[in-house]
């Protein structure tokens, strides 16, 4: 099993997990995980400072390569291009920009398996119509704060046995 240890302990490894739309920039789905950005204010905070920090680099995510890597502060930050959104993966700095990019591949293959929509319809539109779906996908994936799974095959299996319960 793809399984990394977990401290409860220590702080979480992710603080936090964005999806923006690539043309309009607004936020389809946000999760936060570490206790600073538990009001709304800190998140809305958050959410506009991550995406003012990684938006002027975005053309990057079509021209260069699948995803970037930044430093924010503490945080490193992971982002990637998926159709037509982008997102952001935040992570402690201590958890190297490997692990985030696991997580995104990760993430990628099992938010494509799970999360369907009728049609050839964009990935924004596919996100949306499957909200439910993507949120269980998150989940599996991140458990407080710390990555519970990485493999696409048991996220789907968990994802299929939540929506049985």
């Amino acid at each position: 099993e793809n399984r990394p240890a977990r401290r409860t302990s220590s702080p979480p490894m992710i603080k936090s997990i964005t999806i923006v739309s690539y043309r309009r920039g607004g936020v389809l789905f946000s999760r936060f995980y570490t206790p600073d950005l538990a009001t709304l204010e800190a998140q809305a905070l958050w959410l506009s400072d991550l995406r003012d920090a990684t938006m002027p680099e975005w053309s990057l995510l079509a021209d260069d390569g699948p995803e970037q890597v930044a430093k924010f502060g503490a945080v490193s930050v992971m982002y990637k291009l998926i159709g037509d959104v982008v997102v952001i993966f935040a992570g402690t700095v201590e958890h190297d920009a490997l692990l985030l990019l696991e997580l995104a591949r990760a993430f990628e293959e099992a938010m494509r398996k799970v999360c369907r929509a009728r049609g050839n319809a964009s990935v924004e539109k596919r996100l949306v119509q499957s909200y439910s779906d993507l949120c269980l996908v998150v989940d599996e994936m991140i458990d407080q704060g710390f990555i519970d799974h990485l493999d696409p095959k048991l996220i789907q299996l968990g994802v299929r046995m939540n929506l049985k319960k």
